[in-house]
This record gives C-alpha cells, structure tokens and sequence, in this order.
C-alpha cells in the first residue's frame, strides 16, 4: 500500500513492469533510479530500500486488524472487559498504519528527479491511480447502497465522488491523488531546503493537522475533507517519510532498534490506558480521540516503528533473492487493502459468532486478521497474473 496508491502502495517509482502496478505507487522501492543519482545529494536513497517494504507489509496487517477488532471497542458496555481491552490495544498498537504508508510514499517520491518532467510525472501517476479509484469507488459505493438496502441513483455516484469518501477505507485513495498532485512542487521545495528548514517543514504540516484534529474533537469545528482535500492534513507525514528515509543514522542500529521500540510500545501504553480513561468519563463516541493519526501519541508510534523497521531491516536486504521475496509480498498490499472489507463485511460481519468464552472470541478475532490478509493477498497475487484485472490491484 504505498501511497501509491499503495494504499498502500506507496508509488512506486519507475520500478520494473511488473512492479509498477496501477495506482499503486508501490513502495516498492525504488527510491532513485539509476539515471537520477547523479542529481542527488549525498543523503538520499538509492536503490531498492528493503524496510520500506517491509513497513508496507507490516502497516497492511496494521489496516487489517483495526477495521477487525473496531467494533469490540465501540461495544463498550456491552462485551465483557477482556474483548474490549483486547480490541483497544489493537487498536491503539495498530494506528500508524495510514500514516506509515504515506511516509512510505513519501519516502519513495519525493526523491527529486531533475530528468523527470512535470508533464510525464502527471501522466503516469494518473495512469496508476485514476481506474483503481474510479472503478472501486463505483463498486463499493454500489455495495454499500445495496448492503442498507438504499436505492442506487445518479446523485449517490455524484456525492461519492466529491466527498471522497465511498467505503470507510477508500479515502486512502483520494489521499493519493492529492499528493500526486503536490509531489513535483515539494521536490521543488526539497531541493532548495537545507535540511533543518525540510524538517521544520515536516513538524508545521504535522502539528498544524494535529491541532485542527484536536480543536474538532473538542470544539466541534472544522475537520471536514473531502475528495479535494483529504490528503491536506497528511503533508506533514509524506514529508516526514522523506525525511526519515534520508536519515543518517547516528547511534548502532541496535540502539536505534531500542529506543526506537521503548518509543512505540510507550506511546501504545499512552493511547491504551489514555483511551480507556476517556471512555470512562465520555462514553464510546467522544473518547477516541487518542486514536487519530494526528495525535500526538500516533505521531511518536508511527515515527517510532519508521525508525525501528529501518533499524530492524535496514537499507538493504542480505541477498537478491531475499529482497525480491519481501518486495514480492509488499506488492500484494494494495489488493489486499482493497479487498479486504469485502469478506470482512458480507461474511464475518453479517453473521458474527458469539463465544462463551473471551479468550475464543480474541483467537477468532486474530484468526479473522489472518485469514483476510493471507486470503486477500492470494486474490491479488492471482489477480496480478491476469492483465486486465491487474491494473485494478
């Protein structure tokens, strides 16, 4: 799922034919391209970067899970104390998922490419995310029409389209778009900034989306996006993947690895316990707030797990063959992400199991996870072998 459409894909750059799939901007990962590095500073990446497919592997899982595990914390009250403490930490370890693809896509295109024209830059990405988002946004607004028993008009594709929000996940790719749209005017800007103004940059994106986040869950203003401005609030995190992805480290990986996992499970221990508190005192509706991709917990986790998989995976892969395995998987997620609420919704949701047992109920949860993303991936694994049908996975 770099943004890349990648929604997870994170777009892809001038990768291999068979990497470059529609929309999907995959993070595959090719951060620079052979023609390019001569342009390029010093710091920034090049070739294939082997942890940024493996955070799209490890934020598809992430996506995954958080719509799986959802309704047990929105059933506060009603199930028992097990399931919703076991929800809640899914959750709450699972947030960085959307913003770990956009830093992946970050990371990926926003790697100035002086030889790249504005023109062919715009021609590609729109070949890439313009009929995955078209065709699946018709098809789940259809699918959700028919699953409440709705009435499919003209007027139900016209506001699908403009809100940008047809199905609860496919907003990701209006995301894209937009930062499509922006991306050959911030390598502008990335090429004229030294590195504390870029970082700077990055911080005042982040935190004004941040305060605009915070400001709606306790004022009630603002907060509202739509098809042309989803993608707004997630500059600061695209910036950041860059940013991140341009680090040279200065401590041994393995204190980097350390640091970078006391950072994540602390800001998981802060959103859990934080969360659970707000529940207590404001109900299930107004006690979420922990759980935007803007607050400043989210933002500690998802810097956090950037750093710790760079840490833990590194730059590059141990061998060839490794690096194409892992870069095989990552370029599933984005059917994976697309497809994943279809069996969630018409199988699991309509006719869930009820357990006598928490500890069952938890296994059949995890076991859900499992199965969308194992199953979902061979859909898509197959999907990719078919030509037409590719171009939409």
């Amino acid at each position: 799922m770099s943004v890349t459409a990648d929604g997870p894909r994170p777009a892809g750059i001038q990768g291999t034919p068979g990497t470059e799939r529609a929309g999907q901007a995959s993070v595959e990962t090719r951060v620079g391209a052979p023609d390019q590095t001569a342009d390029q500073a010093p710091d920034q990446p090049r070739g294939q970067v082997h942890w940024l497919s493996w955070a799209r592997i490890v934020a598809i899982v992430a996506v995954v899970t958080i719509h799986v595990c959802s309704h047990l914390v929105l059933e506060w009250g009603t199930t028992s104390a097990k399931q919703w403490h076991f929800g809640n930490l899914a959750e709450s370890a699972a947030r960085f998922s959307v913003p770990l693809f956009v830093m992946v896509s970050g990371a990926v295109l926003l790697v100035p490419r002086p030889s790249e024209r504005r023109r062919d830059f715009y021609l590609r990405r729109a070949g890439r995310i313009a009929i995955p988002l078209v065709v699946w946004t018709c098809f789940f607004l259809v699918l959700d029409a028919w699953s409440h028993g709705r009435e499919v008009t003209a007027y139900t594709f016209v506001q699908g389209f403009l809100w940008g929000r047809p199905y609860y996940h496919l907003y990701f790719l209006y995301v894209v778009a937009g930062l499509y749209l922006v991306t050959p005017f911030l390598r502008a800007f990335i090429v004229g900034a030294d590195r504390r103004l870029l970082v700077a940059a990055a911080a005042v994106t982040l935190g004004l989306a941040s305060a605009d986040k915070m400001q709606h869950v306790a004022m009630g203003g603002g907060g509202g996006f739509n098809a042309f401005t989803y993608f707004l609030p997630f500059l600061g995190y695209y910036l950041l993947g860059y940013v991140v992805a341009t680090t040279r480290p200065r401590r041994p990986r393995r204190t980097v690895l350390c640091w970078s996992l006391a950072a994540f499970a602390a800001s998981v221990l802060v959103t859990h316990f934080g969360t659970w508190w707000l529940f207590a005192r404001t109900g299930a509706q107004q006690g979420r707030v922990l759980y935007e991709y803007y607050a400043p917990p989210v933002v500690l986790a998802t810097i956090a797990m950037a750093f710790l998989l760079r840490a833990l995976f590194g730059d590059r892969a141990s061998t060839p063959a490794r690096s194409r395995r892992v870069r095989g998987l990552a370029d599933l997620t984005f059917g994976i992400f697309l497809l994943h609420p279809i069996p969630l919704e018409l199988l699991v949701r309509r006719d869930q199991p009820v357990f006598s047992s928490a500890y069952v109920d938890i296994a059949f949860h995890v076991g859900v996870i499992v199965a969308l993303v194992v199953g979902c991936g061979l859909v898509t694994f197959v999907a990719h072998r078919i030509p037409v049908i590719r171009r939409l996975v």
